[in-house]
């Protein structure tokens, strides 16, 4: 017998044993397999949901801020507008003359009477004791009306007694409705003002605008609203430049005014601004509070949207702003179709892989040793393809440099953006590709690392195709088999987009600024140039003080914003010629709470709320609201009391003179104890300095 057949006679006995034991070697690595795959789909599974959860609930809040900042943006504006409107109103309530006139045809034997109408309107002279009552200068009064009427650009101009009768009109002024009748009783019944709905006329729209007339003299009379002024105010044109839309509005984005009429929902839209039209869904438009942000049903019915809203105060309209939930998710679906795209080629490789191991297993089992290797060769070749293909479709630019910065490997993304090859880049240095000045700044990162042996990140800006790139930079060291240094590996996000969308929102934040400065200015343009004039000394007394650029931004924003708050207060207070009372100085101090809640929610990414909220605190705890003292008021908070104080004694009010800038600092330095004395000496150097004559110039130009 040969050797062979001796070798045989002694493995064959073995073979089923041997395939026993196979079988059962194999059936543990069968089920810890099962369990490594099941752990990897489930991982595949979850962190796609996370991510895409993480992601709509930042949409949502993102949505959320920009549609209720723009729809209180412009109810605030609309607001105003109508506050204008009303005070043009309250010229001709308030003259005397009409006052008169309403009185004695209220209290006189002329109510329901009829008047010969003169052959020609009297003049002012002719106003004399030849003219007893104003009941006979119905033709003056109606001239009068009509002059005004032409004058503010309303369209007609009524007078209205008790019984509902336009005893004066302007020229041309169509008859009254019974709607009308019935709103001008309301008004001579409550005494208050009311804006009627919008209504679609001949010459556009057109709202009505009722004011009551308050009787004069000292009879029974006296005080209450005798008769009612009516307007008919044109509104298309105001409110067509209201609703249209902003620079930074997405597509499907749109502002609607929407009329609740009874149980009428009318809704007034850019595209047609002299026209209302009927709306499919009322939601909880209520004037109790706003439309809050959610996804729903459109105004016109025209799908889902999200949207929220405002109520006009002192109207039956509402400012909704709405965007199309395909518009709005868009970028969402995006991102759901890609992880989800991955996440199933994950699961699939990993099922694939592991059945075609299982099927080789079991195929070949009588061929153990060899074939584990071959096996063992495939999965190793198998997992660098895929880690291969993982590592060429991430986006993240990925290179290895050796220690001299040339690099030794290059991703697909990386080669991409340089617009090289692959096999191109190796060998090269950042100079080559990137520039010199570029290049030795990202020489410099490598430096540090391999000096220190740690992680470096940095951001930095590079062209890339003739297109300049922002980059989020990671480097890391790169150890070798003996633990030592041996290169550089540098990760490159390219995070243009975040930044171009973080400045996007900058502006957005300014223009939100300078819609709340246009606000103050339609209220009481002296407010605006206040706020101006403080922010120009502020800036100025913070870089005297030597403190940091957010420091400088902080103060002329919150100066900017700071009488944002005096909106809700009364006029006659704003405006009284004499000093307020304690009251009245309670109700005064009241708008700073009011500035916190109209700028609290606004991102200005630096302290400006509490700037605002603190600059007329004090350092010995007597100032307001919160009465702080000492340190804890803010330096930015400190340096605005400072010229706020500065820039109101120098410029005169209804009450005193203006005092000279010398007096002021005086005033200023002579209350160390409300006034930090730093900031103060800093203020008197920028009063003496180049700067400040300037600035003062442009003070005593305003106030001439």
């Amino acid at each position: 017998m040969s050797s062979l057949d001796d070798a045989a006679a002694l493995i064959a006995p073995t073979l089923p044993e041997a395939a026993a034991r196979s079988r059962a070697g194999r059936r543990k690595p069968l089920w810890l397999g099962i369990a490594v795959m099941a752990v990897i789909v489930v991982a595949s599974v979850a962190f796609p949901i996370a991510s895409i959860q993480d992601r709509n609930a930042a949409l949502q809040a993102s949505l959320q801020q920009r549609l209720q900042t723009v729809a209180a943006g412009r109810r605030d504006v609309i607001e105003t507008w109508l506050d204008g409107q009303r005070q043009l109103a309250d010229r001709v309530a308030d003259a005397e003359i009409f006052r008169l006139f309403a009185t004695e045809m209220a209290i006189g034997a002329y109510a329901g009477s009829s008047f010969p109408v003169p052959e020609s309107v009297p003049s002012d002279d002719e106003l004399t004791e030849d003219n007893p009552t104003l009941a006979e200068q119905l033709p003056y009064m109606a001239q009068l009306l009509t002059d005004f009427v032409l004058d503010v650009e309303f369209l007609a101009g009524y007078l209205i007694n008790r019984d509902g009768v336009a005893y004066v009109t302007s020229g041309g002024a169509p008859a009254l409705t019974a709607a009308q009748k019935a709103a001008a009783d309301g008004v001579l019944a409550s005494g208050g003002v009311v804006y009627g709905a919008a209504r679609t006329s001949t010459a556009g729209l057109v709202m009505d605008l009722y004011v009551p007339v308050i009787a004069m003299g000292d009879g029974a009379q006296q005080g209450k609203p005798v008769a009612v002024l009516m307007f008919a105010v044109p509104v298309g044109g105001k409110f067509a430049v209201l609703l249209q839309p902003g620079p930074l509005w997405q597509a499907g984005e749109r502002l609607t005014l929407v009329q609740r009429t009874g149980d009428t929902l009318t809704g007034l839209s850019p595209d047609d601004s002299d026209r209302l039209v009927a709306l499919s869904h009322a939601h909880a438009l209520t004037p109790a509070g706003p439309l809050a942000f959610a996804r729903r049903p459109a105004l016109d019915g025209r799908g889902e949207v999200y949207s929220a809203g405002y109520p006009v105060d002192g109207t039956s309209w509402w400012v909704v702003q709405e965007v199309d939930v395909a518009a709005a998710e868009r970028d969402l679906d995006t991102y759901v179709a890609v992880v989800g795209g991955v996440a199933a080629l994950v699961v699939a490789a990993v099922v694939a892989a592991f059945v075609a191991f299982w099927w080789r297993l079991n195929s070949h089992h009588n061929r153990a040793i060899a074939d584990q290797y071959r096996r063992l060769a495939a999965t190793i070749e198998a997992q660098r393809r895929l880690l291969d293909s993982i590592n060429g479709t991430i986006v993240d630019h990925i290179g290895l440099k050796d220690r001299d910065g040339a690099y030794v490997y290059a991703n697909q993304a990386f080669a991409d953006a340089v617009g090289r090859p692959v096999d191109a880049v190796t060998g090269m240095d950042d100079r080559a590709l990137f520039g010199q000045s570029a290049g030795e700044r990202l020489a410099a990162l490598d430096r540090k690392v391999l000096a220190e042996g740690s992680p470096v990140t940095a951001k930095e800006e590079i062209y890339l195709h003739n297109r300049k790139r922002h980059l989020q930079i990671s480097k890391v060291p790169y150890r070798g088999e003996s633990d030592e240094i041996s290169g550089v590996v540098s990760v490159n996000r390219d995070v243009t987009e975040l930044v171009e969308a973080e400045e996007r929102r900058a502006r957005a934040v300014k223009q939100t600024v300078a819609a709340l400065v246009r606000a103050i200015e339609f209220r009481d343009p002296y407010l605006a140039g206040h706020s101006r004039r403080v922010a120009g000394f502020a800036a100025a007394v913070v870089r005297q003080l030597g403190d940091t650029e957010a420091d400088q931004t902080t103060v002329e924003v919150a100066a900017n914003v700071s009488q944002i708050g005096k909106l809700s207060v009364p006029r006659d207070i704003l405006q009284k010629p004499e000093r307020l009372s304690a009251a009245e100085i309670k109700v005064l101090e009241g708008h700073v709470d009011h500035a916190h809640e109209i700028l609290r929610e606004i991102p200005f990414d630096l302290p400006v709320v509490d700037t605002v909220y603190q600059m007329y605190e004090r350092l010995d705890g007597s100032g307001y609201p919160r009465g702080l003292a000492a340190d804890a008021i803010s330096r930015p908070a400190r340096v605005l009391a400072v010229c706020d104080v500065f820039c109101a004694r120098v410029a005169p009010r209804s009450y005193r003179a203006g005092i000279t800038p010398a007096e002021a600092l005086a005033v200023l330095t002579d209350n160390a104890d409300r006034y930090d004395s730093e900031i103060v000496a800093a203020m008197r150097d920028v009063v003496a300095s180049t700067a400040g004559e300037k600035l003062l110039a442009d003070l005593t130009d305003r106030l001439s």
